[in-house]
């Protein structure tokens, strides 16, 4: 009888079904990185564009404003110019003149978007072809997120209420 020590083939099979359970209970954690990553691109998206919406919204308080407001200058640099409506939340960002913008259609809804974010922004159009894709129904403005169909930023122009559903 000779001493060689060693594993038995039971003990090697049963080992292998053991890290095969661990990595059967452990791999849908790993594989669902994907899908968190998607759902913090459009939380941190949408916590910039409420953030701005507000801050937005905070300027035209503070310029003693009571209606609607044409090339409101969001940031002091002339570059993001703002047009409000009578309550005073982001309708459009267009020239020339209007004596009462309001957000009613998907370009109005694209310009709201780009001139809050500015620029390194994720992008926004009308087709699936940008990070996120746009609608509009009802004074509301919905950006869906074009690689998580199901995760979306809604803003409704009439409250200035930002949404985000990341279904979490």
């Amino acid at each position: 009888m000779s001493n060689v020590k060693g594993f038995t083939l039971i003990e090697l099979v049963v080992v292998i079904v053991i890290l095969g359970i661990l990595s059967a209970t452990a791999l849908p954690k790993f594989i669902d990185l994907q899908s968190d990553a998607h759902s913090a691109v459009v939380s941190g998206t949408g916590g910039a564009f409420k953030s701005a919406i507000t801050l937005a919204h905070t300027k035209w308080i503070a310029g003693g404003h009571n209606g609607p407001v044409d090339n409101l200058d969001l940031y002091g640099t002339g570059t993001s110019l703002m047009d409000m409506n009578s309550s005073g939340w982001p309708a459009q960002s267009w020239f020339p003149f209007e004596a009462d913008p309001q957000l009613n259609n998907t370009n109005d809804c694209m310009s709201v978007w780009r001139a809050v974010l500015e620029t390194n922004s994720p992008t926004v159009d009308t087709n699936a072809t940008e990070d996120f894709q746009v609608t509009y129904s009802a004074n509301t403005c919905t950006f869906t997120y074009v690689l998580e169909p199901s995760y979306s930023i809604f803003y409704d122009s009439s409250n200035g209420e930002v949404t985000i559903d990341v279904n979490l």
